[in-house]
């Protein structure tokens, strides 16, 4: 699949699915807090904020690719290792397939 470079549209996008993601756990903990016992309730935000962050690891996982800074191969990853990995808002820090050297890979976007 052919990749691009990311545009400041892409980053306005990811900033949106970031802010609905907060959203969802702020009202869901507004929610809960006046229903659910202490206990209930870390349960209950635990559930919301794992799943949130994986639909958001999902999402992220979906259309993003990376190009290794050492040898230039493009690659893409697992939700896993997206969620597990560090990452700056330029850069995310991978093993490259290719070369099998650790280091800081650039983002690309997936054409749509």
């Amino acid at each position: 699949m052919p990749y691009r470079e990311v545009t400041k549209r892409d980053w306005w996008r990811a900033g949106g699915y970031i802010l609905l993601t907060v959203l969802v756990i702020v009202i869901a903990a507004a929610i809960l807090i006046p229903v659910a016992m202490p206990v209930g309730l870390f349960v209950w935000l635990a559930i919301f904020v794992s799943g949130s962050l994986f639909l958001l690891a999902t999402w992220h996982t979906n259309n993003t690719a990376y190009r290794c800074s050492a040898c230039g191969y493009e690659f893409e990853i697992s939700v896993f290792t997206d969620f597990a990995s560090i990452q700056i808002p330029v850069r995310k820090y991978l093993k490259c397939p290719q070369c099998g050297k650790r280091n800081w890979a650039t983002v690309l976007m997936k054409k749509d």
